[in-house]
């Protein structure tokens, strides 16, 4: 590091990271910036093997074209209600936070991947529904990233079908104590979408398949064909994690059912995860037909229209417009607004007449349409903790996103060009030199947790791309 030519004194190593100290006291003037410049250089351990002969200007011309590539696919990012300079700006920061994030294979980790945030020493490894994220904004601009993220989870199924929550430098570390969400089929469906790479829908179509069976298989206590969220091991704690929404308020009150052996199911049936599960058959269908695979595709198509016509009758409560959390052997709604009630217009499940209620609530300023809108819990209710309370009203941005796609799938554009303006210039520092954040304050729009995010970067991509 140099500070006008004081240089460096030290650089101290820690296992948690490093810290360097100028030889000098460093003085700053009033209203007015110092510049530090940091000088890295790449020193080879000459006992592991021979030095690799690079070929520096033909490197840096590599370098610059490769990045020229990343920043042409986002050039033409719009918002409406955006400057057009400004969606590029976002854009661009999320391509930056992506790629920041961006560890190659080592260790246990067997292709490259992102990790969550590089400014979070605890998310030093690979997690499943924040990998299907990665990938799916991945594939417009580093095609090849998205592929090897999605392969990395994949070199873990197991042999029933599942796919471990995250998986570590050292295997002895993944936690199989759950899965998460199936978004899996979806982020291998973008990729297709942005590449026509047949040969990768070869690659993982089976593995797909498997995941997805799994679990009906070890998810579905009652044999309904609605699945639940659980655990390997039957602790609650594990099953919360297996949704994504660790601490979601509409499991305050749930009870662990054994399905068999290492499987456990919620005693409730929730509204995301049916919803996921609806569109990836669907999805599943569309990867089948594009494979040649006929007959697999219409039977995804079969299942889809009979899961769909179930959800619609179970998991929507018409006396409230929204859908909810249902219990196990009785209709009985979990009553919690929460983002998981637009999941269901998300993936395309919902009537014309139950997409409307939804909407209302989702445009209701004492419920959703928040400074910093779509929280992931309702602003009235009394557990809303906008600050603190992680997945209890704090806004974070892949199910905002999803809510934006969700009002636009039922006709509400005008809506949802709203929410989403809003979702960019009521975020602090998005538009400005400052990072992206794990979460939001819906009331101030103040960034919050983990800076850096990566799905944060993959959800604010998908809400400018065009």
């Amino acid at each position: 590091m140099d500070t006008n030519g004081d240089g460096v004194a030290q650089a101290a190593v820690t296992a948690a990271g490093y810290r360097l100290a100028t030889r000098h006291p460093l003085h700053l003037e009033a209203n007015k910036t110092k510049t530090l410049y940091l000088d890295q250089a790449l020193a080879y351990d000459t006992r592991n093997g021979k030095e690799p002969q690079v070929e520096v200007a033909q490197a840096w011309a590599e370098n610059r074209a490769r990045w020229s590539g990343y920043l042409k696919a986002v050039d033409a990012s719009r918002l409406a209600g955006v400057p057009d300079e400004t969606a590029r700006r976002v854009a661009v920061k999320s391509v930056l936070t992506l790629l920041g994030n961006w560890r190659a294979a080592r260790g246990d980790l067997h292709h490259d991947g992102v990790v969550p945030s590089y400014s979070n020493p605890d998310f030093n490894g690979f997690w499943a529904w924040d990998s299907w994220k990665h990938a799916a904004a991945l594939a417009s601009f580093a095609p090849a990233l998205a592929r090897d993220q999605m392969r990395a989870m994949f070199d873990y199924q197991a042999a029933d079908g599942m796919v471990p929550d995250c998986i570590y430098l050292d295997k002895a570390n993944n936690n199989w104590r759950d899965t998460k969400p199936p978004l899996a089929a979806w982020a291998v469906r973008e990729i297709y979408r942005a590449t026509a790479d047949k040969a990768f829908l070869a690659e993982m179509y089976d593995k797909l398949v498997r995941y997805h069976r799994w679990w009906f298989a070890r998810r579905d206590h009652d044999r309904n064909g609605l699945a639940e969220y659980g655990s390997t091991d039957g602790t609650k704690i594990a099953a919360k994690w297996e949704s994504g929404m660790d601490n979601g308020a509409r499991f305050d009150a749930i009870a662990m059912l054994k399905n068999g052996d290492g499987a456990w199911s919620m005693d409730q049936e929730s509204a995301d995860l049916n919803a996921y599960l609806y569109l990836e058959k669907l999805e599943l269908a569309e990867i089948a037909n594009a494979l040649g695979k006929a007959r697999d595709g219409e039977q995804w198509t079969r299942e889809a229209a009979a899961m769909k016509a179930t959800i619609q009758k179970r998991m929507f409560d018409p006396s409230r417009g929204y859908f909810f959390d249902v219990k196990l052997g009785r209709d009985e709604f979990v009553p919690v607004y929460g983002s998981e009630g637009w999941t269901a217009l998300w993936a395309g499940v919902a009537t014309p007449e139950q997409a409307q209620a939804v909407a209302r609530t989702m445009l209701d300023p004492k419920k959703f349409s928040t400074r910093l809108p779509l929280p992931t819990l309702a602003a009235d209710d009394p557990r809303f903790s906008p600050v603190k309370g992680y997945w209890r009203g704090p806004v974070w941005m892949d199910q905002a996103w999803f809510g934006v796609e969700a009002l636009k799938r039922y006709g509400f554009d005008k809506q949802a060009d709203d929410v989403a303006r809003r979702l960019v210039v009521n975020a602090k520092g998005l538009t400005e030199q400052a990072p992206m954040y794990e979460n939001y304050d819906p009331l101030t729009g103040e960034g919050h947790q983990s800076r850096n995010f990566s799905w944060a970067a993959a959800s604010y991509l998908f809400l400018v791309r065009k």
